[in-house]
């Protein structure tokens, strides 16, 4: 699997995660020259410095690198009291190292951020012009159309002169001569959004995705020969504790930077497939052209593909489902299979304890003395209750994971700008308290990662597609707000981002409108 073709709508995910892993270096850096102070201090300080940096989410990481340092943690409590010599060589074998990795890794990141933010920049530039060339179009078609009305009512009136004929054709050919180049333009312009576009996404944002994942990879083989390293350093001083060190080295050979980027696809891959070309949208005439400027409704984009406004029915605000569609298809998918085998470890287990069950109505019917054989029939008939809901459910899990894996395909709206893409559910809405403050969280490893209040105060540097001045953005998908602090909005509409909220949710502003809206439901760029 490669970032490239399977992330690539996860962009700020994988920058974040990025970003983690460099100050995931940082703090293992700190970890070290607070390992050498320790060593200088002997047993005392080593056993502070075990019980500050044990992490039971480092244990439980889903993520290699991370056990092998909560492996290397919970060794070093073997180590205390030991020689100070083991800081000389911790300092210059494993320390400096560190330091560089973190300081070389950091550079070469900004490098492939600078490149992505100037794609996005880019392909924004593209699509302004091609709105440009639109318009012209439009106007182009409405003064020819004009001209038009003009003339046959002239043509129509007994007192016009031939000259005046003449002169309204006349400018009704310039007119119409105007509207066929402003077309020739937007034909131009639109092929060449759409060549941008293809470009964009299918070329040049894979690139920056498979120089980061490639940068990741080399990060956590380069830590995991400093972790090797920074055993033998150990034992130089220690032969008696070899044992310990081999666990050391044991578990830095387990970090596996091929598993390591699996499991992030694995964790933050939605599924939804890349959007494809724009159409073209024909003129239609003026009056018809009013009525065609009417905004897509929710059901012209994106199908529903889990859990978006639909047009017209006062639904209600998104929860999690039994069914999982409030998530994207590949997380749903994983959720699907897991209900499955849950639900067949239930019948498995009451097919055993009906087997049991059974036995015991055959040795009680023979001999009544050693049990009342109407409790157990009475247990029977409740466990074939519990197999026949079992089997529905199991039939009902199987069905949805089969609708899942094999979905129907849903039609495309000529004028959706973001082709057949399925709106995605919106999350949960944040607490009221939330609403109107500035928090900005993204879904990240952060957490796996780790971080430490008093290292590293470095200001931590913004990972957004389009750079650091992000203030608006263009609706992927319509929205139909369900309480009073949601907003209402239509795909392709433009809004301004005012703050980024808890739990995946957007303030936004339309005109003079101001409202929640679900994150993954805006295209965010530079204003």
């Amino acid at each position: 699997m490669n970032w490239g073709t399977e992330l690539w709508d996860q962009y700020e995910t994988v920058c974040t995660h990025t970003d983690s892993g460099i100050k995931y270096v940082k703090r293992v850096t700190s970890f070290v020259e607070e390992r050498i102070h320790a060593e200088q201090n002997y047993a005392k300080e080593l056993r502070k410095l075990v019980s500050k940096y044990k992490r039971k989410e480092d244990e439980d990481s889903k993520y290699t690198s991370l056990k092998v340092f909560a492996s290397l943690v919970n060794e070093e409590n073997d180590l205390a009291g030991q020689r100070e010599l083991i800081a000389e060589y911790l300092e210059a074998e494993v320390l400096e190292p560190l330091k560089t990795l973190a300081k070389d890794i950091t550079a070469e990141r900004k490098k492939y951020l600078t490149e992505g933010t100037e794609n996005y920049r880019q392909l924004k530039a593209s699509l302004d012009s091609l709105d440009r060339a639109k318009k012209q179009y439009e106007k182009a078609s409405e003064e020819a159309e004009a001209a038009g009305i003009i003339r046959d009512k002239a043509d129509q009136d007994p007192n016009s002169t031939r000259a005046k004929m003449e002169k309204l054709t006349q400018i009704l050919r310039g007119k119409e001569s105007a509207q066929e180049s402003a077309k020739n333009a937007y034909i131009l312009q639109l092929q060449e959004t759409n060549q941008k576009r293809r470009l964009h996404f299918e070329s040049e944002m894979p690139q920056v995705f498979n120089e980061l994942q490639t940068m990741n990879a080399a990060r956590m083989d380069k830590f995991k020969a400093l972790l090797v390293t920074y055993a033998e350093c150990n034992r130089k001083v220690f032969p008696i504790i070899n044992t310990c060190l081999d666990n050391i080295t044991q578990s830095a050979n387990k970090v596996n930077s091929t598993q390591d980027n699996q499991q992030l696809v694995e964790d933050i891959k939605t599924g939804f497939p890349i959007p494809g070309d724009l159409a073209i949208e024909e003129y239609q005439g003026k009056e018809n052209g009013k009525a065609g400027k009417k905004k897509p409704s929710s059901s012209s984009v994106g199908g529903g593909g889990g859990g978006g406004a639909s047009g017209g029915g006062g639904k209600a605000k998104a929860e999690p489902k039994e069914d999982f569609s409030h998530l994207p298809p590949a997380q749903r998918i994983k959720k699907l299979e897991a209900k499955v085998k849950e639900v067949e470890a239930a019948i498995a287990k009451a097919n055993a304890d009906k087997t049991a069950m059974e036995k015991m109505q055959t040795i009680y019917s023979a001999n009544p003395a050693l049990g009342d054989v109407k409790q157990v029939e009475l247990s029977l008939q409740s466990t074939h209750t519990k197999l026949e809901a079992l089997g529905v459910e199991l039939e009902k899990f199987q069905s949805l994971l089969a609708e899942a894996k094999n979905p129907k395909p849903v039609a495309e709206s000529p004028k959706s700008s973001v082709s057949s893409l399925s709106a995605p559910a919106p999350p949960k809405s944040p607490p009221k308290a939330a609403n109107k403050k500035n928090i900005s969280t993204t879904p990240s490893q952060e957490d796996e990662w780790g971080s430490d209040d008093d290292e590293d105060d470095e200001p931590e540097e913004k990972c957004v597609a389009v750079g650091d001045a992000v203030r608006s953005g263009m609706m992927l998908y319509a929205f139909t707000g369900q309480t009073e602090d949601e907003l209402s909005v239509d795909a392709n509409d433009q809004v301004r981002i005012k703050h980024d909220l808890s739990d995946g949710w957007l303030r936004v502003q339309k005109g003079s409108k101001e409202g929640l809206v679900p994150k993954a439901y805006v295209q965010i760029h530079d204003e």
